[in-house]
């Protein structure tokens, strides 16, 4: 049955990424830089990614409750797997903290030591990916800014004007959409580890704890960041 949940899981994961990536169009559409490009696979893997893992959560929800009460009615085991496709069909629109929880709960079979271990290396994980990203973010942040001062100074010498500034600088703007996209696929992740702690009533939560105050601090960069160039957009006219 689990060799079953996990195919299922990645049939899920597929689905929701393949579909999410076909509808990440932002209006943009010219040359990017190498990191530009490194900085849009980041954000549309990690918006399928946070999708797909709710889904994929539910599923396994479903498909545990359903393969039991099937179990229960047939006492010999028969029809489990039927059982478990139609609980993951349906407990794949499970979402959110309770579809975690539910998950979390069925993995570490509801131990709270376990379950708090297990959270820590959820947030440790996403901490790890969340710091490549705002590696990116800051290179590309950087290299904004000195777009803008350029755009500015060519504005103010008249070889362009206000709407020619524009036009030059859509890219920025949908740079910092790309950074948006991440940032509150991050703020979700945050909120979803905050609750979840909150109903964790024993084992050792210190890992958990250190672990979610790190991914606010990658949050906080993030903020920081996104702040800069789009104040720098606005003050140039171009935002």
């Amino acid at each position: 049955m689990l060799t079953y949940i996990r195919k299922k899981g990645r049939a899920v994961s597929l689905v929701c990424a393949l579909s999410l990536g076909a509808c990440q169009t932002l209006g943009y559409d010219g040359p990017l830089t190498a990191d530009e490009e490194l900085l849009r696979t980041q954000s549309e893997g990690f918006v399928a990614e946070n999708v797909a893992g709710g889904a994929v959560a539910g599923a396994v929800v479903g498909c545990l409750i359903l393969t039991a009460l099937s179990v229960a009615a047939n006492n010999n085991g028969s029809g489990a797997g039927t059982a478990c496709a139609i609980g993951a069909a349906g407990g794949a629109v499970v979402g959110g903290v309770d579809g975690y929880m539910k998950a979390k709960e069925a993995q570490t079979k509801a131990n709270d030591t376990a379950m708090a271990a297990a959270m820590a290396e959820d947030v440790r994980a996403d901490n790890e990916k969340l710091a490549e990203m705002v590696a990116t973010s800051r290179r590309v942040v950087e290299n904004d800014r000195r777009r803008l001062d350029e755009i500015a100074r060519k504005v103010d010498a008249k070889v362009l004007t206000l709407e020619q500034a524009r036009a030059e600088a859509a890219v920025i703007r949908n740079n910092s959409q790309q950074i948006e996209n991440i940032l509150q696929e991050a703020r979700e992740k945050r909120d979803t580890y905050q609750d979840a702690r909150s109903r964790v009533n024993g084992g050792d939560i210190a890992q958990l704890d250190a672990e979610i105050g790190r991914l606010n601090g990658e949050i906080t960069l993030l903020e920081t960041q996104l702040s800069a160039v789009n104040t720098a957009l606005r003050v140039n006219g171009l935002g």
